[in-house]
């Protein structure tokens, strides 16, 4: 990937407020009219991967009732790939919540 895109753009804007939790992305202003229905859960996927790769963002996860931490490189690409993380039902099938962050707002060490 050389340049950004409209949707690296908004997720790095939206990265910046907080830990963003994946489920809420898709329902966001800046996100929305940037994905096509049907489609929008893989190209937000995907641009999360890019910005990753890119060290523009930091992968957290953990139970909703707990503080995240930070995800190992090796396992933040596989979290954002994973379809179902985008989901609030997720927690219900056991898996941790997953966000990200913009590390210009905050970087763990």
């Amino acid at each position: 990937m050389t340049g950004l895109t409209p949707l690296h753009e908004a997720l790095l804007e939206l990265g910046l407020e907080d830990w963003i939790p994946l489920p809420e992305i898709l329902d966001t202003p800046e996100v929305r009219p940037l994905v096509e229905e049907g489609k929008a859960v893989g190209l937000v996927s995907r641009a999360l991967a890019d910005l990753l790769a890119q060290d523009r963002i930091q992968v957290w996860f953990g139970q909703w009732s707990a503080d995240p931490s930070p995800a190992p490189r090796e396992l933040a690409e596989e979290l954002l790939l994973d379809e179902r993380r985008y989901s609030f039902g997720a927690e219900d099938a056991g898996l941790n919540r997953v966000y990200f962050v913009n590390v210009a707002n905050f970087r763990a060490e």
